[in-house]
């Protein structure tokens, strides 16, 4: 079974200095009260799962500490969403108040992708207890025959070599459809996500990216497109719950 056609991302931080029992209080009122009126309170919702930063991009804070992600049916549902959120509050969902440091949450992102490539098709990034996310734009100035270069490599040749170098069990890709919330100097355009299948594979995965040359893969070095990329951002996220 593929990933989702759609999804939708919130990624908040709370204060650092928050204490391991409200965290706790956080995590529990997000996961059993909070992600499951956003499930009710929107149309087409279809599950949620929550992530905490695992290993913040390599140079520098760009990750939010939390993602929610939830999966949407259908182009139409995503749009009923989109639609919603730029009209009146009266036609938006309301939902419950949290502890303490839920007030005092942060929201960094806030972001609706589409889907443009799952592979294998037999497995899921979201079944896996680690993702790593990869935000990328293509080269600056592309136009629609550079872009599609640049997805032609991404999913043909980039993706199945992150596959096999890494040893990740899934991969998927999609593309910004909606940015509603992100800092300057914006959102990429598009997402890949890997799934990593456990715990020593990630802690593995992790330590190996603080390397000069990580896994020592030699990728191959695409069209003009990609060789001018710009990687937003790199992030590692385990499953909360």
């Amino acid at each position: 079974m593929s990933d989702a056609l759609y999804t939708y991302w919130v990624g908040m931080d709370i204060p650092a200095d928050t204490s391991a029992a409200d965290v706790a209080a956080f995590n529990d009122f997000y996961s059993n009260v909070h992600k499951p009126e956003v499930l009710a309170g929107n149309p087409g919702f279809l599950r949620g799962r929550r992530y905490e930063l695992a290993q913040d991009d390599t140079r520098g804070a760009r990750g939010p500490r939390f993602i929610a992600a939830y999966d949407i049916e259908s182009k139409e549902a995503a749009q009923l969403y989109i639609t919603r959120n730029d009209g009146p509050a009266s036609g938006r969902p309301v939902y419950s108040d949290g502890p303490a440091a839920w007030q005092k949450r942060s929201t960094k992102w806030r972001l609706m992708w589409q889907h443009v490539l799952n592979n294998p098709q037999s497995a899921q990034v979201s079944a896996s207890p680690y993702m790593y996310l990869v935000g990328m734009n293509a080269a600056a100035g592309s136009g629609e025959a550079e872009l599609a270069q640049f997805n032609e490599f991404y999913n043909t040749i980039h993706v199945p070599e992150v596959l096999a170098g890494y040893g990740f069990v899934s991969g998927a890709r999609y593309k910004n459809m909606r940015t509603f919330l992100h800092p300057e100097p914006g959102a990429p355009n598009f997402l890949a996500m890997y799934g990593i299948k456990d715990e020593a594979a990630a802690q593995s995965f992790m330590k190996d990216r603080l390397s000069a040359d990580p896994g020592g893969n030699s990728f191959s070095a695409g069209p003009p497109p990609w060789q001018k990329r710009d990687t937003k951002w790199r992030l590692t996220y385990r499953l909360v719950g």
